[in-house]
């Protein structure tokens, strides 16, 4: 009997990387689920998905770190025994106006949006390339193009994570699949006052915010995607893109 796929994601206890690590699981994947700080959270979800009959397991890493990165990767396939699909999701999101922002939080952002990222794929890329297949899905982000306001740690970071995608796709082809999810607004940041949302939600065509479940549903698209699909990334923004910046 051949052992089902294992599938890796970073931050994915919690908001959208909770999401993709469940929609993973149940169609299909055992699921490392990677936290930071989230203990609790990451426990909970995999025991909900264990009492439910899927395989997972809780990973704590900080992916910002090289060494932490390697130990995550290589410790998810010693105890599932192989990667099939990476899903580099972990993110920093933090608002502050840009005169403001300090080294500190662009070291913080750039090391886990983007370094981490680069971190766990050079890992896991390696070890695919050996296995001769494998898929990377990162979560980028239409930020990475329209700045939305005071983000600018984040925005540059997800810019990177789309030439990184691109990158990644053109020189580990043709064995491992390098893909990416840009989602628009799926969740607002708590205390968002409802006037900024209606005005956020008044320049989505779709007439609506997404939500987790858009992303992770395109997240196991491209885990079970045709192989030649690599070097996209997939936008999930209702069609707000669209109207410009």
């Amino acid at each position: 009997m051949t052992a089902k796929p294992v599938a890796l994601v970073t931050g994915g206890a919690i908001r959208v990387g909770a999401a993709i690590s469940s929609r993973l699981a149940r169609s299909g994947f055992r699921v490392a689920v990677n936290y930071n700080g989230s203990d609790a959270a990451a426990q909970d979800l995999v025991d909900e998905l264990r009492s439910d009959g899927f395989e997972a397991m809780a990973v704590q890493a900080d992916i910002s770190d090289a060494d932490q990165a390697e130990r995550l990767v290589r410790q998810a396939v010693s105890e599932m025994g192989r990667l099939d699909v990476l899903v580099n999701n972990a993110a920093i999101f933090e608002r502050r106006e840009y005169l403001e922002v300090d080294l500190e939080m662009w070291n913080r952002t750039l090391g886990v949006n983007l370094m981490g990222a680069v971190h766990t794929s050079q890992v896991a890329a390696r070890l695919m390339w050996e296995a001769g297949q494998g898929r990377i899905i990162n979560i980028c982000g239409t930020a990475g193009v329209g700045p939305p306001g005071a983000y600018a740690p984040y925005c540059v970071s997800k810019a990177g994570l789309d030439m990184l995608t691109r990158a990644m796709a053109q020189a580990l082809a043709p064995r491992v699949q390098v893909n990416g999810v840009a989602p628009g607004t799926v969740m607002f940041p708590e205390g968002t006052p409802e006037e900024e949302r209606a005005k956020v939600i008044r320049r989505i065509p779709a007439g609506h915010v997404g939500s987790p479940e858009d992303v992770a549903a395109t997240v196991e698209f491209l885990a079970g995607a045709p192989a030649y699909i690599t070097g996209t990334i997939v936008t999930v923004d209702g069609g707000a893109s669209l109207m410009g910046s």
